[in-house]
């Protein structure tokens, strides 16, 4: 009788982790589109500065930003300053969408991990939708999760079994 429930727990745990491995791609797209979002709201608010350095330094914003930064007002020289962070964000979010974008599925995994923004991910995980993703990637991942948690399962209860 314990065997048939310890089996029985063993496919529902292994269910549990395909399905919830089959998330992985699914939440990655919905975390680039939440990245590539934030892109396009930073690059509207570098169009206005822009706009600025057009009228006034020959569409030099690097003269723009300087000026800022030369002026005596410390809150000038603060504007300059969100003005090179916006530049370095726009960078960094450029380069995040398109390693998730153009990348191959094992490196869009190492990206994802290695340059995730928490916040956005946090966001991305309110807002996010269970799904059942029928494509390679996704069941693939649910797969190999499932039978490494799974297999990862039976050493450490023989462990403890054979301890005792």
């Amino acid at each position: 009788m314990f065997t048939f429930i310890g089996h029985t727990l063993d496919r529902i745990l292994f269910a549990v982790n395909f399905i919830l491995a089959m998330q992985v791609p699914a939440f990655i797209v919905q975390y680039r589109q939440r990245l590539a979002g934030h892109l396009d709201e930073a690059r509207y608010q570098l169009s206005n500065y822009q706009h600025i350095a057009d009228q006034h330094y020959q569409s030099d914003l690097l003269v723009l930003i300087k000026r800022y930064q030369a002026n005596s007002d410390a809150g000038i020289r603060a504007s300059g300053n969100l003005v090179v962070d916006l530049l370095d964000r726009i960078a960094s979010l450029t380069q995040q969408v398109e390693h998730l974008l153009y990348s191959d599925y094992l490196t869009m995994i190492y990206y994802f991990l290695v340059d995730i923004d928490l916040a956005i991910a946090k966001a991305t995980l309110v807002d996010y939708q269970l799904s059942m993703p029928l494509e390679v990637n996704a069941i693939s991942t649910g797969l190999i999760a499932a039978i490494v948690l799974s297999l990862g399962g039976q050493v450490i209860s023989r462990l403890c079994y054979s301890k005792t």
